[in-house]
């Protein structure tokens, strides 16, 4: 990962031993969730950066988020069965990522011990495997082999396909997600209001919580407009088949704070239209 992607949350620097220090520019992001004010310091250098790179900022500006909302939801009585160690959505749903994310997904797993390296290749191939036997939707396969973008719509369409194939996530082993800590936004964000009892199928109620800011739609309108395409998503158990066919673009950079800077103003963006359509 780049050094020269740093933040500072709440006046506390997080990464690696001065490097901060050598940031030539910090810029700040001031974000309103329920009330609670979030403050972001982003230190930004002179080197280059891969869309991979801007993964981690986005996943700690999404773990505030997520959790001033929780808080808000306790706050005002309400309960929330999810947490670490809890499988009871993990292959019931079709997890979108970003393409940053699934690059960065892709690094994380190829630096991994070997044994747990070569386990998620596995997995993840088996899974492919049965996605591809099954016949998708004809108009998504055409277009995660070409690396066109997929719209919401046919995300959709997919989405229904998929959970009708009842496939685990290969990134769970014995109900534990062993890519908890890197695991996609689309994740971190996903919690329900009441019982998980219900997320299984069983008796209860379980209620999505509606997040403020949808991070990996940042991160897509951000990659998208650096790449000069349309947003994309690559499904979870595609991803590392997906990477080994798009080599190219994991290694292209940009300017560190040009991308930075653009993330932050995407964030603002998508926050204020957000709230704007909430009042409404």
């Amino acid at each position: 990962m780049a050094e020269n992607l740093l933040t500072m949350v709440g006046g506390e620097p997080m990464g690696v031993g001065d490097t901060y220090n050598c940031a030539t520019e910090v810029i700040s992001l001031e974000l309103d969730v329920l009330g609670k004010e979030l403050n972001f310091r982003i230190g930004l250098g002179k080197g280059r950066a891969k869309l991979a790179d801007i993964v981690p900022l986005a996943r700690t500006i999404c773990t505030k988020i997520t959790d001033a909302v929780v808080e808000s939801i306790y706050s005002d009585g309400g309960r929330i069965p999810c947490r670490k160690g809890c499988a009871a959505c993990c292959g019931r749903y079709l997890v979108p990522l970003s393409v940053p994310e699934a690059l960065c997904l892709k690094e994380e797993i190829s630096a991994a011990p070997q044994y747990q390296r070569e386990s998620m290749f596995r997995a993840c191939l088996l899974a492919a495997r049965r996605i591809l036997s099954q016949k998708p939707p004809e108009q998504f396969l055409d277009q995660t082999a070409e690396a066109s973008p997929v719209s919401t719509a046919e995300l959709n369409l997919v989405s229904s396909w998929y959970v009708s194939l009842k496939l685990p996530c290969p990134f769970l082993y014995n109900g534990v997600c062993t890519i908890y800590e890197q695991r996609p936004l689309a994740c971190r964000e996903y919690f329900v209001k009441g019982s998980a009892e219900a997320c299984r199928g069983r008796r209860g109620i379980a209620e999505v919580v509606q997040m403020p800011l949808q991070m990996p739609n940042v991160l897509a309108q951000l990659a998208g407009e650096l790449e000069g395409a349309s947003a994309e998503a690559v499904i979870l158990p595609l991803t590392l088949l997906w990477c080994e066919q798009n080599p190219e673009r994991a290694g292209r950079t940009w300017p560190a704070a040009m991308m930075v800077k653009r993330f932050v103003e995407i964030v603002k963006e998508m926050a204020s239209k957000n709230s704007t359509a909430a009042v409404a």
